[in-house]
């Protein structure tokens, strides 16, 4: 028999759920067609070919301060850095469903920062706070270089340079875009020291978990898009109705969807990002580009991908074979460096576990409540393919 306060608690979540409906169908804005495929100006004559990233279409935001952070040239070179590095460049785009295209940064971080917009107009926080809690996420990714995570190590290990390191510099006017974004939060009187210390997670507010926490909004938003880019089929889960949750219902957090979401973080890390077959074209992609980084220096770390195209063309050589044929791409890079097979990268295996028995009554408690282990070993790409081999000959 239920008790009184367990139709209390059903009240108040019918309550909280019909809030949600009403707050995001109010909220949400009418999606324009997106950019399509392009004529190349040099080649009118032949057919029409895709852009190497789609763009979704933002109207920008209700505050000048965060318009002009989203315009900076910082913030614009996010266009052109791939979301997931060398795994988007494995198929073809051929449209602008989220299943069918590119995704990148710019995209990820202005939907970050949409996600604290509506939690911070959900809670009708103060301006102050509101601009601290949505720069965070459009500043947060700053720093990535060109390939995101696939090209991190290789500059890490020649050049001691990581995308937090870069987006710090970037943030306190210590790299070539000078103090743009240092300009922009002194005109509108923005701590730049409290939104770093969200990005961080060093922030010590009653909101700082949403970036601090397991389950905050960089991820929220991040295994959204991962999941979009590689699943057609199944019941999303919309970020933003998890979001909205999680606002309305203040220390009653939503455990049950954030139950749903913690499956769906392991599903896709496991599935998607650390996919065989991606994991050994992050490989051939590190491995080229370490033998070939005496050719570079450390601002190239913030080049676009367009700009490291330019220089080295071959590369991106590998991401095209890749597109045609898995096994082409790995002989053809080995003819063209004989020790790729020799090259080591570290395979990552991550298992993400809900523990029921820790209740939420607080946000502190969801760092209990939501876990996660890594462990990694060591592969040279020459096993990688044969493992990937073996196990496709066996289905």
């Amino acid at each position: 028999m239920r008790t009184v306060i367990d139709l209390l608690k059903s009240e108040r979540q019918n309550q909280i759920e019909d809030k949600v409906e009403k707050l995001l169908n109010s909220w949400m804005k009418h999606q324009a067609d997106m950019p399509g495929w392009e004529v190349l100006p040099l080649f009118p004559d032949l057919p029409p070919c895709p852009p190497a990233f789609i763009h979704e279409r933002t109207d920008g935001f209700e505050d000048p301060f965060l318009d002009e952070l989203m315009l900076s040239a910082p913030v614009q070179r996010l266009k052109h850095i791939g979301f997931l590095g060398a795994i988007d460049y494995m198929k073809a785009p051929n449209g602008t469903d989220p299943h069918r295209r590119r995704h990148n940064r710019f995209d990820h971080s202005v939907g970050v920062a949409e996600l604290a917009r509506l939690y911070a107009d959900i809670r009708g926080l103060s301006r102050r706070e509101t601009r601290v809690l949505t720069a965070a996420g459009l500043l947060h990714d700053i720093g990535h270089g060109p390939l995101s995570h696939t090209l991190e190590p290789v500059f890490r290990e020649k050049f001691g340079l990581t995308h937090h390191q870069s987006g710090d510099d970037i943030l306190r006017g210590r790299s070539p875009f000078g103090d743009d974004i240092l300009d922009i939060m002194s005109a509108y009187k923005v701590d730049l020291d409290e939104v770093v210390a969200m990005i961080e997670g060093k922030h010590d507010g009653p909101h700082a978990y949403l970036y601090s926490g397991p389950i905050n909004l960089d991820t929220i938003e991040g295994i959204s898009r991962s999941r979009a880019l590689s699943m057609k089929s199944g019941r999303p889960l919309p970020p933003k109705r998890l979001v909205a949750e999680m606002a309305l219902g203040g220390d009653d957090l939503p455990t049950g969807l954030m139950d749903e979401f913690w499956k769906l973080k392991d599903e896709v890390y496991n599935l998607v990002i650390h996919h065989p077959w991606g994991l050994v074209f992050d490989g051939l992609a590190q491995a080229y580009m370490a033998y070939s980084i005496d050719d570079f220096g450390p601002d190239d770390f913030l080049k676009t991908e367009d700009q490291l195209r330019n220089k080295t063309p071959e590369l991106f050589y590998i991401f095209a074979w890749a597109q045609r044929s898995h096994k082409r791409a790995y002989h053809r890079v080995s003819e063209m460096v004989p020790e790729v097979l020799d090259y080591e990268l570290k395979a990552p295996r991550r298992s993400f576990t809900v523990n029921r028995d820790v209740t939420v009554t607080r946000p502190t408690d969801l760092s209990r409540r939501y876990t996660q282990s890594k462990v990694h070993r060591m592969v040279t790409i020459a096993d990688l393919v044969a493992s990937n081999a073996t196990r496709e000959a066996a289905f």
